[in-house]
């Protein structure tokens, strides 16, 4: 006995019920992804359709929440979208260090961040101490030391802290302004909060700060690749732009 209409719209629904639950549990989909909300809604309304022909009032409430819940998720990603419309100097920090955060998971980030301007003098890290933020020097210039002695100086664009910050490592140097600047503070304590949080945003924040880290090495051993075929004695490992890195 063949299918009726929507006996045939119900399996259908069900299918795209199998197959969105299939994408996630296989890592396809994200949760938190538009693409899984709409085949949750579209495979929602196909049940709720073909409940006309065999009525069920709890199937039916399951459904028709599903459908709600669904549209308050896009409505939610619409939301946010409209929201995450970034200033200037957003832009130059996400562009130089984290290009590879979508724009939703930029602005979340940037949300638990803090803008400050800070006077000559203010101290961001002590070497030997636990790096509690991860610092974005926007505007300014700061002499970083170690042991004593001034082995660098950071620039307006410099990432400083991503490498240690997250296990809460002691910073390899000091970093004092020199001159009265701006700079962009990503609390650890925050940042680590918001991750326990959300695991498609700890995912993404934790690549984008591994890709970050990796540049930065790099170029560290490329400064010294540079200096031991100048015939010279190999620096310590630098970072962005020839520098002492800071994480």
């Amino acid at each position: 006995m063949g299918l009726s209409l929507l006996a045939g719209i119900g399996v259908l629904g069900a299918a795209v019920y199998v197959f969105a639950y299939g994408a996630l549990q296989l890592g396809f989909l994200r949760g938190s992804s538009v693409i899984y909300t709409v085949l949750n809604l579209i495979a929602a309304s196909l049940v709720l359709v073909s409940l006309g022909e065999a009525f069920n009032l709890s199937s039916a409430l399951i459904q028709g929440f599903w459908v709600v819940l669904s549209l308050i998720g896009l409505a939610r990603h619409a939301l946010l979208r409209v929201r995450s419309h970034f200033r200037d100097e957003e832009t130059e920090l996400l562009a130089a260090h984290f290009p590879s955060l979508p724009p939703l998971a930029a602005r979340q980030m940037l949300r638990i961040g803090q803008w400050r301007d800070v006077p000559a003098g203010h101290v961001i890290t002590t070497q030997g101490a636990p790096a509690g933020a991860v610092v974005y020097l926007a505007q300014g210039s700061a002499a970083v030391t170690a042991h004593g002695h001034r082995v660098a100086t950071l620039k307006a664009g410099d990432l400083i802290g991503e490498i240690t910050v997250i296990h809460n490592a002691p910073a390899t140097a000091g970093v004092e302004m020199i001159e009265d600047g701006r700079i962009f503070i990503l609390s650890r304590d925050k940042l680590l909060r918001e991750m326990a949080g959300n695991h498609d945003f700890a995912l993404l924040v934790g690549q984008a700060l591994q890709i970050e880290a990796q540049r930065k090495i790099e170029k560290a051993n490329a400064a010294n690749a540079a200096l031991h075929d100048a015939g010279k004695a190999p620096a310590a490992p630098t970072g962005r732009s020839g520098r002492t890195p800071r994480g």
